[in-house]
Protein backbone atom coordinates (compact mmCIF):
# COMPACT_ATOMS: atom_id res chain seq x y z
CA UNK A 1 0.00 0.00 0.00
CA UNK A 2 1.39 3.45 -1.07
CA UNK A 3 0.27 6.66 0.72
CA UNK A 4 -0.78 7.38 4.39
CA UNK A 5 -3.61 5.47 5.51
CA UNK A 6 -6.62 7.21 6.93
CA UNK A 7 -10.10 5.70 6.30
CA UNK A 8 -10.21 2.01 7.87
CA UNK A 9 -13.08 -0.22 8.19
CA UNK A 10 -13.62 -2.88 10.30
CA UNK A 11 -15.96 -6.18 10.08
CA UNK A 12 -16.26 -9.07 11.66
CA UNK A 13 -18.27 -12.26 12.70
CA UNK A 14 -20.71 -10.80 15.64
CA UNK A 15 -20.61 -14.47 16.86
CA UNK A 16 -16.69 -15.03 17.18
CA UNK A 17 -16.17 -14.52 20.98
CA UNK A 18 -12.93 -11.52 21.20
CA UNK A 19 -14.21 -10.01 17.81
CA UNK A 20 -16.42 -7.21 19.40
CA UNK A 21 -14.22 -6.57 22.30
CA UNK A 22 -10.96 -6.85 19.67
CA UNK A 23 -12.63 -4.14 17.52
CA UNK A 24 -13.47 -1.76 20.51
CA UNK A 25 -9.63 -1.36 21.09
CA UNK A 26 -8.25 -1.56 17.57
CA UNK A 27 -11.26 1.13 16.96
CA UNK A 28 -9.81 3.56 19.41
CA UNK A 29 -6.08 2.81 18.79
CA UNK A 30 -6.62 3.58 15.02
CA UNK A 31 -8.49 6.84 16.11
CA UNK A 32 -5.32 7.57 17.82
CA UNK A 33 -3.28 7.44 15.16
CA UNK A 34 -5.45 9.74 13.04
CA UNK A 35 -7.38 7.23 10.97
CA UNK A 36 -11.19 7.85 10.40
CA UNK A 37 -12.67 4.40 11.69
CA UNK A 38 -15.76 3.10 10.62
CA UNK A 39 -17.31 -0.39 11.85
CA UNK A 40 -20.11 -2.43 9.62
CA UNK A 41 -23.59 -2.48 10.50
CA UNK A 42 -23.85 -5.51 12.62
CA UNK A 43 -20.47 -5.22 14.32
CA UNK A 44 -21.24 -1.62 14.79
CA UNK A 45 -25.23 -2.17 16.01
CA UNK A 46 -23.64 -5.10 18.55
CA UNK A 47 -21.11 -1.99 20.02
CA UNK A 48 -24.18 0.13 19.95
CA UNK A 49 -22.20 2.75 17.94
CA UNK A 50 -22.80 4.22 14.55
CA UNK A 51 -22.20 1.71 11.64
CA UNK A 52 -22.14 1.29 7.67
CA UNK A 53 -23.35 -0.70 5.08
CA UNK A 54 -20.57 -3.45 3.99
CA UNK A 55 -20.65 -2.25 -0.10
CA UNK A 56 -20.70 1.62 1.19
CA UNK A 57 -17.40 0.74 3.78
CA UNK A 58 -15.84 -1.21 0.70
CA UNK A 59 -16.00 1.80 -1.79
CA UNK A 60 -14.99 4.07 1.31
CA UNK A 61 -12.01 3.08 2.73
CA UNK A 62 -8.52 2.79 2.41
CA UNK A 63 -8.02 -0.56 4.23
CA UNK A 64 -10.35 -2.75 5.10
CA UNK A 65 -10.26 -5.10 8.35
CA UNK A 66 -11.39 -8.59 8.72
CA UNK A 67 -11.68 -9.73 12.35
CA UNK A 68 -13.37 -13.66 12.13
CA UNK A 69 -13.14 -16.94 9.99
CA UNK A 70 -12.74 -17.57 6.48
CA UNK A 71 -16.22 -16.66 6.15
CA UNK A 72 -16.12 -13.34 6.93
CA UNK A 73 -12.82 -13.28 4.93
CA UNK A 74 -15.27 -14.21 2.00
CA UNK A 75 -18.04 -11.82 2.98
CA UNK A 76 -15.21 -8.45 2.68
CA UNK A 77 -13.16 -9.97 -0.49
CA UNK A 78 -16.79 -9.91 -2.60
CA UNK A 79 -17.79 -6.55 -1.38
CA UNK A 80 -13.84 -5.12 -1.68
CA UNK A 81 -13.81 -6.75 -5.56
CA UNK A 82 -13.02 -3.94 -7.75
CA UNK A 83 -12.48 -1.44 -5.28
CA UNK A 84 -9.13 0.75 -4.34
CA UNK A 85 -8.78 -0.73 -0.80
CA UNK A 86 -7.20 -3.72 0.30
CA UNK A 87 -8.41 -6.30 2.46
CA UNK A 88 -6.43 -7.76 5.98
CA UNK A 89 -7.74 -10.58 7.29
CA UNK A 90 -6.67 -11.34 10.52
CA UNK A 91 -8.15 -15.27 11.98
CA UNK A 92 -10.63 -14.80 14.78
CA UNK A 93 -12.16 -18.34 13.68
CA UNK A 94 -11.41 -21.63 13.25
CA UNK A 95 -8.97 -22.56 10.18
CA UNK A 96 -8.54 -19.19 8.57
CA UNK A 97 -6.43 -20.50 5.62
CA UNK A 98 -7.32 -17.11 3.97
CA UNK A 99 -5.87 -14.96 6.97
CA UNK A 100 -2.95 -13.18 6.61
CA UNK A 101 -2.86 -13.04 10.49
CA UNK A 102 -3.88 -14.59 13.64
CA UNK A 103 -5.75 -12.98 16.81
CA UNK A 104 -3.01 -12.60 18.80
CA UNK A 105 -0.89 -10.72 15.65
CA UNK A 106 -3.72 -8.27 15.22
CA UNK A 107 -1.56 -5.15 16.30
CA UNK A 108 1.83 -6.19 15.16
CA UNK A 109 -0.45 -6.76 11.64
CA UNK A 110 -2.06 -3.56 11.39
CA UNK A 111 1.19 -1.81 12.24
CA UNK A 112 2.41 -3.58 9.00
CA UNK A 113 -0.48 -3.09 6.68
CA UNK A 114 -0.14 1.19 7.82
CA UNK A 115 3.42 1.62 7.65
CA UNK A 116 3.14 -0.50 3.96
CA UNK A 117 5.77 -2.88 4.86
CA UNK A 118 3.43 -5.94 3.32
CA UNK A 119 2.88 -6.23 -0.45
CA UNK A 120 -0.59 -6.94 -1.94
CA UNK A 121 -1.78 -9.82 -3.91
CA UNK A 122 -5.28 -9.68 -5.99
CA UNK A 123 -6.83 -12.37 -6.09
CA UNK A 124 -9.69 -12.79 -8.92
CA UNK A 125 -13.10 -13.57 -8.41
CA UNK A 126 -15.68 -15.42 -10.13
CA UNK A 127 -18.65 -14.37 -11.85
CA UNK A 128 -21.61 -16.81 -11.94
CA UNK A 129 -24.90 -16.19 -13.81
CA UNK A 130 -28.37 -18.06 -14.91
CA UNK A 131 -30.17 -17.83 -17.83
CA UNK A 132 -33.75 -19.35 -18.26
CA UNK A 133 -36.58 -19.30 -20.66
CA UNK A 134 -36.66 -19.77 -24.16
CA UNK A 135 -35.42 -16.36 -24.53
CA UNK A 136 -32.21 -17.20 -21.88
CA UNK A 137 -33.03 -13.90 -19.95
CA UNK A 138 -30.41 -13.90 -16.99
CA UNK A 139 -31.83 -14.15 -13.81
CA UNK A 140 -28.81 -13.89 -11.47
CA UNK A 141 -25.23 -12.66 -11.84
CA UNK A 142 -22.89 -12.49 -8.58
CA UNK A 143 -19.68 -12.84 -7.84
CA UNK A 144 -18.02 -15.56 -5.78
CA UNK A 145 -14.27 -15.14 -3.68
CA UNK A 146 -14.43 -18.93 -3.53
CA UNK A 147 -16.37 -21.22 -5.45
CA UNK A 148 -19.60 -21.47 -6.84
CA UNK A 149 -21.54 -24.61 -6.60
CA UNK A 150 -24.15 -26.38 -8.34
CA UNK A 151 -25.96 -29.01 -5.70
CA UNK A 152 -29.36 -30.40 -4.81
CA UNK A 153 -31.03 -28.35 -2.40
CA UNK A 154 -31.51 -30.86 0.13
CA UNK A 155 -28.17 -32.36 -0.30
CA UNK A 156 -29.26 -35.84 -1.02
CA UNK A 157 -29.96 -35.82 -4.66
CA UNK A 158 -27.76 -36.68 -7.30
CA UNK A 159 -28.11 -33.46 -9.99
CA UNK A 160 -27.74 -34.45 -13.98
CA UNK A 161 -25.75 -31.56 -16.08
CA UNK A 162 -24.95 -31.13 -19.84
CA UNK A 163 -21.38 -29.54 -19.63
CA UNK A 164 -19.63 -27.22 -21.96
CA UNK A 165 -16.29 -25.87 -21.72
CA UNK A 166 -12.87 -25.42 -24.28
CA UNK A 167 -15.39 -24.77 -26.90
CA UNK A 168 -17.01 -27.62 -26.97
CA UNK A 169 -19.44 -29.63 -25.03
CA UNK A 170 -18.17 -32.40 -22.52
CA UNK A 171 -21.19 -34.40 -22.76
CA UNK A 172 -23.32 -35.23 -19.34
CA UNK A 173 -22.49 -35.53 -15.48
CA UNK A 174 -24.51 -37.22 -13.20
CA UNK A 175 -23.07 -35.96 -9.51
CA UNK A 176 -23.59 -35.18 -5.84
CA UNK A 177 -22.87 -31.73 -7.36
CA UNK A 178 -20.20 -29.42 -8.85
CA UNK A 179 -17.97 -27.12 -8.10
CA UNK A 180 -16.53 -23.83 -9.76
CA UNK A 181 -13.45 -22.86 -8.50
CA UNK A 182 -11.09 -19.96 -8.20
CA UNK A 183 -7.46 -20.25 -6.99
CA UNK A 184 -8.47 -19.27 -3.55
CA UNK A 185 -11.24 -22.12 -3.77
CA UNK A 186 -9.08 -24.42 -4.32
CA UNK A 187 -8.11 -24.94 -1.08
CA UNK A 188 -12.05 -25.26 -0.05
CA UNK A 189 -14.75 -27.56 -1.15
CA UNK A 190 -12.87 -28.04 -4.71
CA UNK A 191 -10.06 -29.76 -2.09
CA UNK A 192 -12.19 -31.40 0.02
CA UNK A 193 -13.84 -33.16 -3.23
CA UNK A 194 -10.58 -34.33 -5.04
CA UNK A 195 -9.78 -31.69 -7.04
CA UNK A 196 -6.18 -29.44 -7.42
CA UNK A 197 -4.44 -27.44 -5.45
CA UNK A 198 -3.56 -24.24 -7.04
CA UNK A 199 -1.13 -21.56 -5.72
CA UNK A 200 -2.77 -18.15 -5.01
CA UNK A 201 -1.37 -16.42 -8.12
CA UNK A 202 -2.36 -18.95 -11.01
CA UNK A 203 -5.45 -17.14 -12.69
CA UNK A 204 -8.16 -20.36 -13.36
CA UNK A 205 -11.08 -22.32 -13.05
CA UNK A 206 -11.22 -25.44 -11.22
CA UNK A 207 -14.13 -27.59 -12.15
CA UNK A 208 -14.74 -30.69 -9.75
CA UNK A 209 -17.80 -33.05 -9.53
CA UNK A 210 -18.54 -34.24 -6.31
CA UNK A 211 -19.27 -37.83 -5.97
CA UNK A 212 -19.68 -38.61 -9.73
CA UNK A 213 -21.53 -41.58 -10.52
CA UNK A 214 -18.82 -42.66 -13.46
CA UNK A 215 -15.32 -43.35 -12.64
CA UNK A 216 -14.25 -41.07 -15.67
CA UNK A 217 -15.46 -37.89 -14.11
CA UNK A 218 -12.47 -36.30 -12.56
CA UNK A 219 -11.19 -32.28 -12.18
CA UNK A 220 -10.71 -29.85 -14.89
CA UNK A 221 -8.65 -27.12 -14.78
CA UNK A 222 -9.49 -23.97 -17.60
CA UNK A 223 -7.67 -21.07 -18.39
CA UNK A 224 -8.78 -17.43 -17.38
CA UNK A 225 -10.59 -16.71 -19.99
CA UNK A 226 -12.33 -19.76 -20.51
CA UNK A 227 -15.82 -20.32 -19.70
CA UNK A 228 -18.02 -23.23 -18.18
CA UNK A 229 -21.21 -23.47 -18.85
CA UNK A 230 -23.86 -26.01 -17.46
CA UNK A 231 -27.74 -27.26 -18.96
CA UNK A 232 -29.23 -28.33 -15.47
CA UNK A 233 -31.60 -31.59 -16.63
CA UNK A 234 -32.60 -32.03 -13.35
CA UNK A 235 -32.78 -33.33 -9.98
CA UNK A 236 -34.82 -35.85 -7.88
CA UNK A 237 -34.97 -32.35 -5.42
CA UNK A 238 -34.91 -28.72 -5.87
CA UNK A 239 -31.75 -27.77 -7.42
CA UNK A 240 -29.36 -24.72 -6.15
CA UNK A 241 -26.58 -22.56 -7.34
CA UNK A 242 -24.51 -21.60 -3.80
CA UNK A 243 -21.74 -18.98 -4.05
CA UNK A 244 -19.03 -19.11 -1.25
CA UNK A 245 -21.28 -20.89 1.02
CA UNK A 246 -23.07 -17.57 1.81
CA UNK A 247 -25.62 -16.94 -1.29
CA UNK A 248 -27.94 -18.71 -2.70
CA UNK A 249 -30.48 -19.00 -5.76
CA UNK A 250 -33.09 -21.73 -6.77
CA UNK A 251 -32.70 -23.30 -10.25
CA UNK A 252 -35.34 -25.00 -12.59
CA UNK A 253 -34.79 -27.70 -15.13
CA UNK A 254 -33.28 -26.06 -18.52
CA UNK A 255 -31.65 -23.31 -16.42
CA UNK A 256 -28.30 -22.69 -17.76
CA UNK A 257 -25.53 -21.79 -15.13
CA UNK A 258 -22.07 -19.87 -16.94
CA UNK A 259 -18.80 -19.80 -14.51
CA UNK A 260 -15.65 -17.85 -15.85
CA UNK A 261 -13.35 -15.64 -13.58
CA UNK A 262 -14.14 -12.25 -13.38
CA UNK A 263 -12.54 -8.91 -14.11
CA UNK A 264 -12.61 -7.66 -10.51
CA UNK A 265 -9.97 -8.86 -7.86
CA UNK A 266 -9.87 -7.80 -4.55
CA UNK A 267 -6.29 -6.77 -3.22
CA UNK A 268 -5.41 -8.58 -0.10
CA UNK A 269 -2.41 -7.99 2.06
CA UNK A 270 -0.37 -10.54 2.22
CA UNK A 271 2.16 -11.72 5.47
CA UNK A 272 5.88 -12.24 4.39
CA UNK A 273 6.13 -14.58 7.56
CA UNK A 274 3.00 -17.05 6.10
CA UNK A 275 4.10 -18.08 2.90
CA UNK A 276 1.40 -20.45 1.11
CA UNK A 277 3.68 -23.52 0.90
CA UNK A 278 3.78 -23.13 5.18
CA UNK A 279 -0.23 -22.72 5.39
CA UNK A 280 -0.57 -25.56 3.41
CA UNK A 281 1.62 -27.85 6.19
CA UNK A 282 0.47 -25.37 9.15
CA UNK A 283 -3.32 -25.39 7.89
CA UNK A 284 -4.05 -28.41 5.75
CA UNK A 285 -1.48 -31.28 7.04
CA UNK A 286 0.55 -31.31 3.71
CA UNK A 287 3.81 -32.45 5.12
CA UNK A 288 5.72 -35.80 5.25
CA UNK A 289 9.02 -36.83 6.94
CA UNK A 290 12.45 -37.95 5.41
CA UNK A 291 11.96 -41.43 7.48
CA UNK A 292 8.52 -42.10 5.37
CA UNK A 293 10.29 -41.28 1.94
CA UNK A 294 12.62 -43.68 2.37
Amino acid sequence: MRGRVRRVAILGHIGRPGVRRAAAKLRTRLARRGCDVRLEQQLADLMGIEGAPLPELARWCQLAISLGGDGTVLAGGRAMAGQKGVLLAVNFGGLGFLAAAEEDELDRAVDAALAGRWKVRERRLLRAAVRRGRKAARVFSRLAMNDAVVKSAGGLAAVHLQMHALGQDLGYLLADGLIAASASGSTAYSLSAGGPVLAPDVEALVVTPVCAHTLGSRALVLAADDELSLRLIGSVDHSILLLDGQEMVELEPGDTIRVRLDRAAVRCLRNPERPFARSLQAKLGWQGSARRSL
